[in-house]
């Protein structure tokens, strides 16, 4: 391996204009650095330079370096920054949307087409394979695929993370076995990611630290969302021996902070989470000891976050870092009985969520794990609040402009004015417990109103799309949905 070392501009000249690239990066983590500067830096040379961009998830540093440089006219499977989505909603960059389970099979498959180069940031390539950092996701199948690969080796990187992988890669239909693991905490597969070392065409040599990614301050509004929670889980979990959470799912934001804050208060121990990714505050819980085992994507990577990882007593232990399509599997979630916390842009009166786009076509992210981890999970929770942009926006809504997760996967929805449980109801009794514990105060008799107008037109499911959509056609005209 030692004479494949090169420069960075030396290793980067294999990429050129038209070709399909993969990088590492899932969960915000362990993406490379170098190469990707370097291709910006020559956009900015004045080189015709545009690449079909494939990641095994959401990279915002990514979109936001190549997306500013247009240097990306094709993303997969997700689109992270405002720069790319801006690009994306212009028409001026082909956004391909998938959901994170189904990225192994389309990548097997060859759906976003022939890989030339793959990329990927390693702490080293061993005789057995590529050492990853913060992240492993998709990257195994985007190594499999691509033409030739180029290694980041990033010394910034911090060395508690040696050892903390667990690699392991499924078998395909139909020699598919079931996956071992039955516990946060299991290690069921390799330290490395296996590779045809053949393929390695450079490795470069950086010190670039992870882009250090502000954490979202809790609001007094998302206070209460997570209170709202806790009280219900205190009644859902109620054990003769206390309260005994499952494995948790959490995503990011505002909402997410102010439940792990509680956590670390709270009268719940022994937690256990299978995330997609993580961040400091679920770190933290780590550190304290009301955590005992974090399976995790990707982790979001900062100063404080190196701090706290080397604080943990034997993290290697308690800490470990899977590949995506482990993370974010069906037979996983649905075995561990997962308790899904997930957020939304907006939600209807029946469950349904839009995660990803605003008005049902601007695209702002992408639907990500999400819908999975609600389809499989042991308990699906909906949080989010009820109004937006001072209250001229209803987050719940007659009909959601747009779709990511199916009314039939939502068991709970829960925002800062209480709480729904939609077990049992049909769609009517559904909506109602929607408008009455969830639905703002301004907001409510609309949406009454609205259930009655749609009841009328008859259905199991009333629904009356003229006056639904007349809610986003006034808060395009007249700046908010309520009416005068």
């Amino acid at each position: 391996m030692q004479s494949r070392i090169a420069s960075i501009s030396q290793a980067a000249q294999i990429i050129t204009d038209g070709m399909t690239v993969g990088m590492s990066g899932y969960a915000m983590a362990g993406y490379p650095k170098a190469i990707p500067k370097e291709l910006a830096k020559r956009k900015a040379m004045g080189e015709h330079l545009i690449i079909n961009l494939i990641t095994g998830a959401n990279v915002p540093w990514l979109d936001e370096i190549l997306g500013d440089a247009e240097i990306i006219g094709r993303r997969a499977p997700m689109c992270a920054s405002k720069a790319l989505s801006s690009q994306a909603n212009a028409g001026k960059v082909q956004y391909i949307e998938q959901q994170m389970c189904k990225m192994p099979r389309l990548l097997k498959r060859g759906s976003f087409g022939h890989i030339d180069v793959a990329v990927v940031e390693a702490l080293a390539v061993t005789d057995e394979g590529i050492v990853p950092t913060t992240s492993v996701g998709m990257t195994h199948y985007l190594l499999d695929t691509a033409d030739v690969i180029i290694v980041e080796i990033n010394m910034a990187q911090p060395e508690v993370l040696f050892g903390m992988h667990d690699v392991y890669i499924p078998k395909p239909p139909p020699n598919t076995a079931p996956i071992p693991l039955t516990s946060c905490r299991d290690r069921i597969g390799e330290a490395f990611i296996p590779v045809d070392m053949s393929r390695i065409k450079y490795i470069v040599e950086t010190e670039m630290r992870e882009n250090d990614e502000k954490t979202t301050a809790s609001t007094s509004e998302s206070g209460k969302i997570a209170e709202n929670l806790f009280g219900f889980l205190r009644k859902e979990y109620q054990t003769e021996r206390g309260v005994a959470l499952p494995p948790i799912q959490i995503g990011f934001g505002n909402i997410a902070n102010a439940i792990a804050d509680l956590l670390q208060t709270s009268e719940f121990d022994d937690l256990q989470f299978l995330c997609g990714g993580v961040g400091e505050n679920v770190l933290k819980l780590l550190q304290s000891g009301k955590a005992s085992a974090v399976s995790t994507g990707g982790i979001t990577m900062s100063e404080n976050a190196v701090n706290i990882l080397n604080q943990i007593p034997d993290v290697r232990d308690k800490l470990i870092l899977r590949n995506g399509d482990i993370t974010n599997n069906a037979e996983i979630i649905g075995r561990l009985g997962v308790l899904a916390l997930n957020t939304g842009i907006e939600i209807d009166i029946y469950g349904n969520v839009n995660s990803s786009h605003i008005g049902g076509s601007r695209v702002v992210n992408g639907i990500g794990g999400g819908a999975n981890f609600a389809q499989n999970a042991g308990l699906s929770v909906v949080l989010i609040p009820s109004v937006g942009k001072s209250g001229a926006i209803s987050t719940i809504v007659p009909m959601v402009s747009h779709q990511d997760i199916c009314e039939h996967d939502v068991d709970v929805v829960i925002t800062e004015n209480g709480c729904a449980d939609l077990r049992g109801m049909d769609e009517i009794e559904r909506a109602e417990a929607v408008i009455s514990h969830c639905a703002s105060d301004e907001y409510k008799q609309q949406l009454l109103d609205y259930l009655e107008a749609s009841k009328k037109l008859g259905g199991h499911h009333p629904q009356n799309p003229q006056m639904a959509f007349s809610w986003y056609a006034r808060l395009k005209e007249t700046g908010t949905m309520l009416e005068k």
